[in-house]
């Protein structure tokens, strides 16, 4: 009877202490969110690995102690890690995203690939993970994944919108609109369903077309910068660069973490005359991602020519 009461009770305190660590786990996951939020993607960085090591460490038990792996200093985490509480996924799924804002795309899909192997169900981990390759020029891999997400749940609007995306990239112009219809039909209120077709139409050069859909979502989402990015390339493209520089600045207001707008409209700037404004712009996007300054370097170089012409 003693043994039983003694075993019952370190089962209970075990209990106890996976508890503790998970709500410590759950607690660093959401400062990370907080962080990466406000733009301090360093911090973001810090707590949210903290939160994986702290959720997801070997349990000492007599399975583990068998393990060599579990000994093993060299051993890759996801081999040493034999329990996973909930909370790690979430934590590798934000990590991926603090990534990804700072253009680490390998470490991003990295992360976005352990949120699913802890989850094999996460369609959001699927879409990140699309879109991370999208950027890493992974076209079927991008367009795979968004169709992954899709079979998990045939109505995400997520997953028609990134498989737009990844069609678009590949040229199937015609497939990427499909895909915004399907998206507008799941949620026709939903601003960024008519962002994206928007940017679909955009680069299909139906300009047109393309600033109806960026207005329309402007209406329906007062606060959405993406649109006013879209139609500030249009008015850089067709040589408007006052209305695009008031379109990219209003897209920070909105949104100061969109690198994007900041780089354009830098150029807008360039391509005006207007050097000062245009190094301070390029500075800042420069600073925040530092491989981004080759591109800068050449676009700006070619602007300067054109302007010289």
């Amino acid at each position: 009877m003693r043994s039983f009461a003694f075993l019952l009770t370190v089962l209970l305190l075990s209990i106890s202490s996976n508890a503790q660590q998970s709500q410590k786990a759950a607690d660093l996951t959401e400062s990370g969110i907080r962080h990466y939020e406000s733009g301090n993607f360093e911090l973001a960085l810090e707590k949210l690995t903290k939160a994986i090591e702290v959720s997801s460490k070997p349990k000492a038990s007599t399975n583990v102690k068998r393990n060599s792996l579990a000994e093993d200093p060299e051993a890759e985490l996801r081999d040493r890690i034999t329990f996973h509480d909930p909370v790690t996924g979430i934590a590798f799924l934000n990590r991926g995203h603090v990534q990804f804002a700072r253009a680490k795309m390998e470490l991003a899909i990295h992360d976005y690939s352990e949120a699913i192997r802890i989850a094999p169900s996460n369609k959001e981990a699927y879409v990140s993970r699309s879109l991370a390759y999208l950027v890493n020029r992974q076209g079927q891999r991008a367009i795979d994944d968004a169709k992954k997400a899709i079979k998990l749940d045939p109505n995400y609007f997520r997953g028609h919108t990134m498989l737009g995306m990844a069609y678009q990239e590949a040229g199937r112009t015609k497939e990427a609109l499909e895909c915004a219809d399907k998206a507008i039909k799941l949620e026709p209120q939903n601003a960024e369903a008519y962002f994206r077709r928007g940017d679909f139409l955009r680069l299909a050069m139906r300009y047109r077309e393309a600033i109806i859909d960026y207005e329309l979502a402007m209406k329906l989402d007062s606060d959405l910068a993406s649109p006013y990015i879209g139609r500030g390339a249009i008015n850089f493209e067709e040589k408007r660069y006052e209305a695009a520089i008031t379109d990219y600045s209003t897209a920070l207001k909105l949104d100061p973490r969109l690198l994007q707008a900041l780089r354009y409209r830098g150029y807008a700037y360039l391509a005006l005359g207007r050097d000062a404004e245009a190094e301070r712009d390029f500075s800042k996007a420069i600073a925040a991602v530092p491989m981004m300054r080759e591109e800068i370097e050449t676009a700006s170089a070619e602007i300067r020519q054109k302007r010289q012409l």
